[in-house]
């Protein structure tokens, strides 16, 4: 009897299938990546700023590879969103990682508003965790230093998209909006880490859109009735935000009206705005257009769209209040009993796939 492993925030939950009943499993490939540590290091040398984007897993390890050069380098300031996660991931950083103010949107304007520390002079490294998108294609170092330090960047991608439709892997215009911005901070270097199995894979500097997609591995898989997806574990499913734009790197693995099983632990809870809103009775399912941007808007669509085409069952750590009654998901209390109704669902001999690590596949239908 087959059992999976799959990443539940920073534990791993044990899936146990019937060899019947299982379909393709994605798992990493074998081949070694590249690192190239000794010359990140030389470039973090020449640094005056180190912008951490999230508190992913080959993130923390890519810091801890560049510790000599940052340890040394007491000039060196390292921003983070959340200095305490950084700090907590990368011991040796506690007492060095700081905030940034937010930018301010100008009242008059929808343009790109920049953290004044980015516009600074000095070597500016941004590091962060690429991963699948439904919006950007993939969220790179770029896109996630627009999320993190320039207002407006989420309404800016919104409009430069034009519509909702997620698109994981493809590079859409809300990319290319990204892009733009970025091409006006002086003397940066964007590295963008791959991950394999949870680990570090590979490093990419200043990486092109196509550079990036094509590190992330493909596996294909005939469309099941079931599908079973990880949502990557502590640093990627800290949020239902997080986990509802990763799932859909891993769709095409199920069919049309299929049941879907989505395992996030959600241990900071909902995410976006949003989803915030809707889960506090402030927004509508229904309400997808407005005069004014409200960050994660498009997430809206993203669960509608899942709930509409699919059967979804979510396990996570949300309370029951707002995962049934607001969110509308039918929920599970332990992965044996996810795994039940799924069967269930999918009959004595029908097949599942399982996608342990969404951010880390492009799954295709085949």
């Amino acid at each position: 009897m087959p059992e999976i492993w799959i990443p539940y925030g920073a534990v791993e939950n044990l899936v146990t299938l019937q060899a019947e009943n299982l379909g393709v499993v994605a798992e990493p490939p074998s081949d070694q990546g590249s690192i190239e540590i000794e010359r990140m290091s030389e470039l973090a040398k020449g640094a005056t700023q180190v912008f951490v984007c999230d508190s992913a897993p080959p993130t923390f390890e890519f810091l801890r590879g560049l510790l000599p050069v940052i340890g040394e380098s007491q000039g060196a300031r390292v921003v983070a969103p959340a200095p305490k996660r950084v700090e907590a991931g990368v011991p040796e950083l506690k007492g060095r990682v700081n905030t940034l103010p937010p930018p301010l949107p100008s009242a008059e304007s929808a343009g790109a508003v920049y953290a004044s520390h980015l516009m600074e002079k000095g070597l500016k490294l941004v590091i962060g965790s690429a991963r699948p998108d439904p919006l950007f294609g993939i969220a790179d170092a770029r896109v996630q230093a627009c999320l993190n330090w320039v207002a407006n960047s989420n309404a800016i991608a919104a409009v430069a998209r034009g519509e909702m439709e997620p698109q994981p892997f493809q590079k859409t215009r809300a990319f290319d909006a990204m892009e733009e911005i970025v091409s006006r901070i002086p003397e940066s270097k964007f590295l963008s880490l791959v991950s394999r199995g949870g680990k570090l894979w590979t490093v990419m500097e200043d990486a092109p859109f196509d550079a990036i997609k094509n590190a992330f591995p493909k596996v294909q898989m005939p469309q099941t009735k079931g599908l079973v997806v990880g949502a990557g574990g502590k640093g990627y499913d800290d949020t239902f935000s997080y986990a509802l734009r990763t799932v859909w790197s891993a769709m095409d693995g199920v069919r049309r009206t299929g049941s879907v099983l989505l395992m996030a632990e959600c241990s900071e809870g909902i995410g976006s705005t949003a989803l915030e809103m809707l889960v506090t009775g402030q927004m509508s399912g229904g309400e997808l257009r407005r005069e004014k941007y409200v960050d994660g808007i498009e997430e809206v669509f993203y669960l509608n769209k899942l709930k509409e085409e699919y059967d979804v069952l979510l396990l996570s750590g949300l309370p029951e209040t707002y995962a049934r009654s607001k969110l509308g998901l039918t929920t599970a209390k332990g992965s044996a009993e996810a795994i039940g109704r799924m069967l269930n669902k999918v009959g004595r001999t029908g097949k599942m796939n399982v996608v342990p690590r969404a951010p880390e596949f492009a799954v295709q239908s085949g």
